[in-house]
């Protein structure tokens, strides 16, 4: 078999459905193995869009692939890969480079930088890919390529494969792929033992434990895990921004987003009162915590991340996360653990159901509640950020795959409440502005390969941000891909407006007709619908037409709104990062 062709059958093997990048003359020939091999070449605008997309794609797809060209194209995508190995985004990133030869001869070639060096960009790629593999020979190349994707799956991060040119139709032993790719973990199982029964005796102890999950490093492949860990042990469940998205808002246990001083009064009584506290994927970085401020004593925690935990102070390392979940999960079915010890609360489950936003965070009646307050709001009222964010819920269906922009949006969908099985994609660590556009497309794609088109992908991002990466709007276009796309209009860049600048011209962008730039991207006129609003009466009335809920059309939506407004949140956590920067 050649040597592409067997890089594409383990790509297909592993679940990626379609692949995304930028044709250039090292990867061409590459890219005629794609569809021989029953994938889909997602042609993107530009490397760093394409990068988006292909984390975007792996959030819901589980893993993703990426083609670029040595230099000019690798380099451009790889803030979008070091996003990816911060945010834990399994990425198979295969880069083309020249011939083997005219590597050893040191030719002065195009996209070098004319020194005869043909390893300075992978030595930058390979600082930001937990493997790094350079195909040299075809009797060990199959190998390289399995460690390389088995390694993108286990450790859940961007993964260098290097492929030169003259290698790509090279034949090599298909023998491996008699069997299927080994993507388990080699479990450390005398930590792992330890630390569960650690866990299981806290608990026993706890008179008023709550469980905190966030997002990091464990979406892709561990919410199964934690989700049957939050019903078998139904104690109060709280979530961090990393975290939305992962736990159904509508169970009875659970409580809301917990997110330091930004936290409803009821959420930070329960989390920072809790005399035990198991923290799932949770980091303590700045965004994610409001500018440091939460107030989780480690004394009392158990914080569990992808490899490595800490309980009560006690470290645990060379373990994997997911063989502890389950072994919990064993435990807990076998031995029908906590069956007649409920546990204490701070509020009752017969009080949760009069909380409303902004008094509490148990969002089980939310939609009921908004119905309750819209009747006030249907008159000439300008969209204000308060408004905004707890309306959109009364919107969102089950399902959605929602992907809010590094700003506004990824600060107001805090206060946004979610419906069952959907999901939120978002940069709490790496925000990267203009990331959402490019991710956006990769999660309409994976949700089209998933077989569950009726899913709808769901953007919201800023106008400053759209500026950045607009181009893939092309790609939706091209693709006949439809997400929902809300555009906040309010002149620029606000966020950076509340951190230094408010009437600074860098702050500034230039105002786009955006709902023109889809027919100037070839958009035929039954592919789309395009709106602007200006008022809350505007807005609810466009969420309740049936034509605007369409998910077989692409539907742009321009939100006007004032510069000087901002969701609250955003607003004390902009103070933070100015005095910090400071």
């Amino acid at each position: 078999m050649e040597l592409a062709e067997y890089l594409m059958r383990r790509i297909k093997e592993c679940g990626v459905g379609s692949v995304h990048g930028v044709p250039g003359d090292f990867n061409l020939v590459s890219l005629d193995y794609i569809e021989k091999c029953g994938l889909q070449w997602v042609g993107n605008c530009n490397e760093l869009n394409a990068g988006h997309a292909a984390d975007g794609y792996a959030r819901v797809n589980g893993i993703s692939a990426l083609m670029t060209v040595m230099g000019v194209g690798e380099l451009p995508a790889l803030s979008a890969i070091a996003g990816a190995y911060a945010e834990y985004v399994p990425i198979i990133h295969i880069v083309g480079k020249p011939s083997r030869r005219a590597q050893a001869d040191r030719l002065y070639l195009h996209h070098t930088l004319g020194d005869g060096d043909f390893d300075v960009f992978a030595q930058m790629s390979a600082a930001v890919s937990c493997t790094a593999v350079s195909l040299e020979d075809p009797k060990t190349a199959p190998a390289q390529i399995d460690h390389a994707i088995q390694q993108c799956w286990i450790q859940s991060r961007p993964v260098l494969i290097l492929l030169p040119t003259d290698l790509v139709p090279v034949s090599v032993n298909d023998f491996r792929l008699t069997g299927a790719l080994d993507l388990s973990c080699k479990n450390n199982e005398v930590e792992e033992v330890a630390l569960v029964d650690g866990i299981v005796k806290e608990l026993h102890q706890a008179a008023n434990p709550v469980l905190v999950i966030g997002g990091y490093g464990i979406r892709q492949d561990m919410t199964a895990e934690i989700l049957g860990l939050a019903e078998l042990w139904k104690i109060p469940t709280c979530i961090t921004p990393m975290g939305k998205g992962l736990v159904d808002e509508t169970l009875p246990f659970f409580r809301g987003l917990y997110v330091g001083q930004c936290s409803e009064p009821s959420v930070a009584q329960i989390v920072q009162s809790a005399d035990l506290i198991i923290s799932i994927g949770d980091i303590q970085s700045d965004l994610s915590t409001a500018g440091f401020t939460n107030r989780i004593d480690p004394h009392h925690t158990i914080a569990l991340e992808r490899n490595r935990a800490s309980l009560r102070g006690e470290a645990f390392s060379k373990l994997h996360l997911k063989g502890v979940l389950q072994m919990l999960m064993a435990r807990w079915t076998e031995e029908r653990l906590f069956c007649d010890h409920p546990r204490k609360d701070t509020l009752a489950a017969s009080d949760m159901t009069s909380i409303m936003p902004g008094e509490g965070s148990c969002y089980s009646t939310i939609r009921q509640f908004l119905a309750r307050i819209m009747g006030p709001f249907r008159t000439q009222h300008s969209i204000a950020h308060k408004w905004l964010w707890p309306a959109l819920g009364q919107w969102l269906g089950e399902g959605d795959v929602v992907i809010a922009e590094t700003g506004s949006p990824n600060f107001g969908i805090w206060r946004t409440p979610f419906p069952a099985e959907s999901s939120l994609i978002t940069q709490y660590l790496w925000g990267s502005i203009g990331y959402s556009m490019g991710a956006c497309q990769g999660a309409a794609q994976a949700v089209r390969d998933s077989g569950q088109p009726q899913r709808r992908t769901v953007l919201f991002i800023g106008d400053g941000s759209f500026q950045v990466s607009c181009q893939e709007l092309s790609t939706l276009i091209r693709l006949r891909l439809a997400p929902v796309i809300f555009i906040i209009c309010n002149n620029g860049y606000t966020t950076e407006r509340y951190v230094n600048g408010w009437q600074e011209s860098y702050n500034d962008i230039q105002p786009w007709q955006h709902r023109q730039l889809l027919t100037a991207f070839g958009a035929p006129s039954h592919a789309y619908q395009a709106y602007r609003v200006r008022t809350r009466e505007q807005l609810q009335r466009l969420l309740e037409s049936r034509k605007f809920n369409n998910t077989s059309v692409l539907q742009l939506v321009e939100v006007c709104m004032s510069q000087d407004d901002a969701p609250e949140d955003l607003i004390k956590l902009a103070e933070s990062l100015k005095n910090r920067n400071a």
